[in-house]
């Protein structure tokens, strides 16, 4: 079975990208190689900008990568609940510059002759069950109050409970590696200098200085295309996270017709088909859970797997993967300037629509830099922020590394409580007051390192799931000797000795 997703792992291969080596100068730098930073890429250039994209490991393999790989206007917490939050006027604004989203991408498909499987298809919304039915009525109402062509189903063309269906036409469905990767491929020049295993340490807002191990960019704009920013920031204190996972199996016999089909019940899965070169896959994705939560282990693939099986005669799972949302406590991703900053934009709180989210901020965003109007840009403006009333620890938005606390090496005491902790297994201990987060290799050696995230200090979990140690703060996530993995941490945690004794 394929750690990757299934998106990465059916894409054609492409050359890697260089990696940054020495020191330049453009127009916009854009940290994050994603649907966002590519989206906004393709534009400013067409616009005569110069720019550098810098990804930490490869082009698409975040977010994008470890999709859905849907295109829908229609929003993962519900057009009714935005509504209710916002009025009927903004949903129906919000759900209309979603839908130019989607168009773009249709053109850009068109336009570059790219091979991503991109069509368009239904989207549903179903009742697991009569406790639902009026979750789907609320909300098939507010979607056509919004202007989408959308209609009450009594049944779906899918062997799962269904007791009620929204089905709202013309959305969408591509390979989102595959469209990124040909999308970096088309746009890369002397004018698009595109750069993988590039990790930014450091953004200095007030000078257009962005510092990577090797070189330095030094722009006019910056963009933090990474999801939640890099570095601390104000924005941060209005997300919530959440990890999500997907399974892929082998499924010959009984593929979902083309759509996309979320279905709310006890749980809530998204499920669709997709086939290429022959062989076809049945999608299943779920098993969310806010990310640091304690005991996340390997059940959440389990479960995945137990109900797509329950409803389908699918074969081995042949990819699993997961993926981090971040979604804005008021409902409205933050798209634009940050607050305090002067060339800084950022784009986040996507919650789980984030490809067409990220195109969107792609178009807001070079509309900003270009100094072009956008009817919609104020639907998302950061400046929002200004207004409200600052956390503990936010006073000052810093974008350079933070200080970790290594703690002290484990005594003899500490070590010999670790004696059963089994291979590829971790466990958090506390010696002289200061958490420590141990994990034990295949191997069976020790790797110790601090327990406190490097972000802003809060704990860290372990996912039994992903192997990872996970902040319950911000979303920053780190492997178990302490690399970073996702988020915005920018430093790794720092190594903890161990004395001879405990590493056999």
């Amino acid at each position: 079975m394929d750690t990757s997703s299934l998106w990465q792992g059916t894409a054609a291969k492409t050359a890697c990208l260089p990696t940054l080596q020495a020191d330049l100068k453009v127009d916009v730098a854009i940290v994050g190689g994603g649907i966002t930073g590519l989206s906004a890429a393709m534009l400013l250039v067409e616009a005569g900008k110069r720019v550098a994209i810098l990804e930490a490991y490869k082009v698409g393999d975040g977010s994008t990568g470890n999709s859905t790989g849907n295109l829908y206007a229609t929003l993962d917490l519900g057009v009714h609940t935005l509504e209710q939050a916002h009025g009927a006027d903004i949903a129906r604004q919000v759900l209309a510059s979603r839908a130019a989203a989607i168009d773009l991408i249709e053109s850009t498909v068109g336009r570059l002759g790219m091979d991503c499987g991109f069509q368009r298809v239904p989207w549903h919304l179903l009742a697991a069950d009569a406790a639902h039915v009026k979750d789907i009525e609320e909300e098939a109402a507010a979607v056509q109050r919004a202007g989408l062509d959308a209609a009450l189903v009594d049944s779906i063309a899918l062997p799962v409970p269904c007791a009620r269906a929204l089905r709202v036409a013309s959305q969408a469905q591509f390979q989102p590696f595959a469209y990124v990767r040909q999308l970096a491929q088309a746009i890369g020049s002397e004018d698009c200098l595109i750069f993988e295993h590039t990790r930014v340490l450091a953004v200095d807002d007030a000078t257009g200085l962005v510092r990577t191990e090797h070189g330095t960019v030094h722009a006019e704009h910056v963009i933090l295309a990474t999801h939640s920013p890099i570095g601390i920031h104000l924005v941060q204190a209005k997300l919530e996270v959440v990890r999500e996972y997907g399974v892929a199996l082998q499924c010959d016999d009984a593929v979902p017709a083309p759509g996309i089909y979320w279905s709310i019940g006890e749980e809530r899965h998204s499920l669709r088909g997709f086939t290429q070169h022959g062989q076809s896959y049945l999608v299943a994705v779920g098993s969310a859970h806010s990310t640091g939560d304690e005991d996340i282990g390997r059940d959440r693939y389990q479960n995945l797997e137990q109900y797509a099986r329950e409803h389908f005669q699918a074969g081995a799972i042949e990819y699993r993967w997961s993926a981090q949302r971040y979604r804005a406590k008021d409902k409205l991703p933050y798209i634009g300037l940050n607050v305090d900053a002067t060339r800084t934009y950022i784009a986040t709180g996507f919650s789980g629509d984030g490809l067409t989210y990220g195109t969107l901020a792609g178009m807001l965003l070079a509309d900003a830099i270009l100094g072009r109007d956008n009817p919609w840009a104020a639907l998302y403006q950061v400046e929002r922020l200004a207004t409200e009333e600052r956390p503990e620890g936010f006073e000052q938005k810093k974008t350079g590394p933070t200080e970790s606390d290594s703690g002290p090496p484990l005594d003899a005491a500490q070590q010999a409580g670790l004696e059963n902790l089994a291979p590829c297994q971790a466990r958090k201990i506390e010696v002289a007051g200061k958490p420590i987060a141990v994990y034990r290799t295949a191997d069976g050696a020790l790797q110790a390192v601090a327990g406190k995230c490097t972000h802003m200090g809060c704990d860290i979990n372990w996912n039994d799931a992903e192997r990872s140690w996970d902040c319950n703060c911000h979303g920053s996530r780190f492997a178990p000797d302490g690399r970073v993995l996702e988020g915005p941490a920018l430093e790794p945690l720092q190594a903890v000795a161990l004395d001879r004794d405990a590493r056999n």
